[in-house]
């Protein structure tokens, strides 16, 4: 019986013991916890707590305006104040070529010849024939004189006194019509000279001497000495607002200057659509011709806003902007996102549209510096 008693008892003990050695283990493991998290507990308490510091930005206030005003450029073209392409009415060799390019000259200077060799003696002999019918007719009128004597005394007949008359008459006509050669022939050596017809600077020559040019035929071409125009093109509704005799800003060489309006052009342009106006320059701007010029108009549009600078815009997705708005709390001034629309620009500054109330205050510049939420210092631009 003990033989038998003996197995069971020792199934027992081994079951006892497993139990008693996993309590020990828990509980040395329990034992262990609790003294790591009071060790930590005591640490934490120990440090002191550190608060990171916060960063001082520019601040502006918005000021809300009704519109904004932008200059526009519109570039046109420097051009004389009248241009002439110099012929001659007639035919013929060129003689003479009296002027050079860039030549100024005066009212009716002479500057080219033709040769005049033909009509010279064609005058003489109209002259000549002048004489000879003045002769005639001082004749014909000695004649009639006599006739009419004679005619009272009654030695005459009245045939012979008629006959006298007409004889005289076609004396006077013969006389008229070789002045009226005569004319002809001052026209034509008037004609063989080209003369300026106001004060000139002289463009280009194109012939010389011993050079046959047909008539009309361009010799030379000059431009009028006046002060140079300017022909801009502008947008119709532009042009509206404009009158004859407006004092304009152009820019020339990289310098402005004042003009005046001279004309607007009435109709449109068919390839540009636009309105031609013409400018005045001053007398002391002495432009190339053909140069460009810019005209400087500024216009106001109305639509409310406010300016900030450039340093003020943060860049967002899909193309938007927003600026970086401070709000007032218990612990200080805080940051907040204010989404804007950018209406005009105009070199560091921005003319913005937005939701922002008159007196808010937006960080001027560098805000992506600061994140949403952010405690910072305001320093007033």
């Amino acid at each position: 019986m003990t033989k038998h008693i003996a197995p069971g008892i020792r199934t027992a003990l081994g079951r006892v013991l497993t139990v008693t050695v996993t309590l020990m283990v828990c509980g040395a493991a329990a034992a262990a916890v609790i003294g790591g998290y009071s060790l930590i507990a005591a640490t934490g308490v120990a440090a002191p707590g550190v608060v990171a510091p916060r960063s001082s930005v520019g601040v502006m206030s918005v000021e809300m305006v009704a519109g904004y005003s932008v200059t526009r450029r519109f570039t046109g073209q420097i051009e004389a104040a009248a241009r002439t392409d110099l012929g001659f009415e007639l035919g013929g060799r060129i003689t003479e070529v009296l002027v050079e390019e860039g030549d100024v000259v005066s009212s009716g200077t002479v500057l080219a010849r033709l040769d005049t060799s033909a009509l010279i003696p064609e005058r003489a002999a109209l002259e000549a024939e002048l004489a000879a019918l003045a002769a005639d007719a001082e004749l014909a009128r000695l004649t009639l004189a006599r006739n009419d004597a004679l005619t009272e005394r009654g030695f005459r007949s009245v045939a012979a006194q008629d006959d006298a008359r007409l004889t005289l008459a076609r004396a006077e006509a013969g006389i008229a019509a070789a002045r009226a050669r005569i004319a002809g022939v001052d026209v034509r050596l008037e004609k063989s000279m080209l003369t300026a017809p106001y004060p000139a600077r002289i463009g280009a020559r194109m012939a010389d001497p011993g050079q046959t040019a047909s008539a009309g035929q361009t010799v030379l071409v000059l431009f009028d000495a006046a002060p140079a125009r300017a022909r801009v093109g502008l947008p119709p509704e532009l042009a509206a607002g404009l009158a004859v005799g407006d004092t304009v800003t152009v820019a020339l060489d990289g310098a402005l200057m004042e003009a005046t309006l001279r004309q607007i052009r009435p109709d449109l342009d068919p390839n540009t659509r636009s309105r031609s106006v013409v400018v005045t320059l001053p007398k002391g701007a002495e432009p190339v011709l053909g140069d460009t010029v810019a005209l400087l108009l500024t216009q106001t549009i109305d639509d409310p806003g406010f300016w900030a600078p450039l340093s003020a815009l943060r860049e967002g997705v899909r193309g938007s902007w927003s600026v970086m708005a401070l709000e007032t709390t218990a612990q200080g001034d805080r940051t907040l996102p204010a989404a804007v629309e950018v209406i005009h620009t105009e070199g560091t500054r921005v003319f913005l549209r937005g939701s922002l109330p008159p007196g808010a205050r937006i960080v001027a510049e560098a805000p992506d510096r600061v994140a949403p939420g952010q405690l910072v210092l305001a320093q007033s631009e």
